[in-house]
């Protein structure tokens, strides 16, 4: 199998085009982890400042369905 992976397709949740609040409605009930990795090149995206956007915007959508 061979996967292509095109450069700046991994981001953090909210920066990308994954409809994450729509994803989270459907986990209804769910009370486990929610571990979400993202890797960016460094030079185009610092580290802390998206990792740090990754957090907040997740927690945003976690509230928004209910899991939190």
């Amino acid at each position: 199998m061979i996967f292509l992976v095109l450069a700046g397709v991994f981001t953090v949740p909210g920066d990308g085009c994954v409809d994450f609040p729509a994803v989270l409605r459907e986990l209804e009930g769910y009370a486990g982890w929610v571990v979400v990795e993202a890797e960016q090149d460094p030079a185009k995206a610092h580290p802390l400042t998206y990792a740090r956007m990754g957090y907040n915007n997740l927690r945003r959508y976690l509230a928004g369905a209910g899991l939190l």
